[in-house]
C-alpha cells in the first residue's frame, strides 16, 4: 500500500515540474479548496467548474508568457483564477467589454 501512495506522489510531483501543469494543479487546488469551504458537497456543479478552472489555467500560461511573465508566474495567476472560479473570470471579462462597447460607442457618437 505504501508504493502506491509514494508512485502516486512521484506522479503528481513529475507533473508539478512542467510550468504549465503546475498552474493547472494550482488551479485546480485553490478551486477545490474554494469549493470545499463554500459548501460544495451538496452542488455537484461546483467541482465540474474546478476542473474547468484546470484547463483555463493550464492554457493560459502562453498569454501570461506573451505579456512579458516568466513561466512560473503562472502559479500566481492560476491561483487567483482558481479562487474567483470560471463564473467570476466571465463576469469580470464581460464587464470589461461592456466598458470597451461603451466607450466605443462614445467617440463614434462625436
Amino acid at each position: 500500500m505504501p508504493d502506491q501512495f509514494t508512485q502516486a506522489w512521484l506522479t503528481v510531483y513529475a507533473l508539478a515540474q512542467e510550468p504549465a501543469q503546475a498552474a493547472a494543479l494550482c488551479a485546480v487546488l485553490m478551486s477545490s479548496l474554494r469549493v470545499l469551504t463554500s459548501g460544495g458537497l451538496r452542488n455537484p456543479k461546483r467541482w465540474i467548474e474546478t476542473l474547468m478552472v484546470g484547463f483555463l489555467a493550464w492554457t493560459s500560461l502562453p498569454f501570461i508568457q506573451h505579456f512579458g511573465f516568466e513561466p512560473d508566474t503562472g502559479r500566481f495567476f492560476a491561483a487567483f483564477l482558481g479562487y474567483i472560479g470560471v463564473h467570476g473570470f466571465e463576469k469580470r471579462v464581460d464587464r470589461l467589454l461592456d466598458n470597451i462597447a461603451d466607450v466605443a460607442s462614445a467617440l463614434r457618437r462625436k
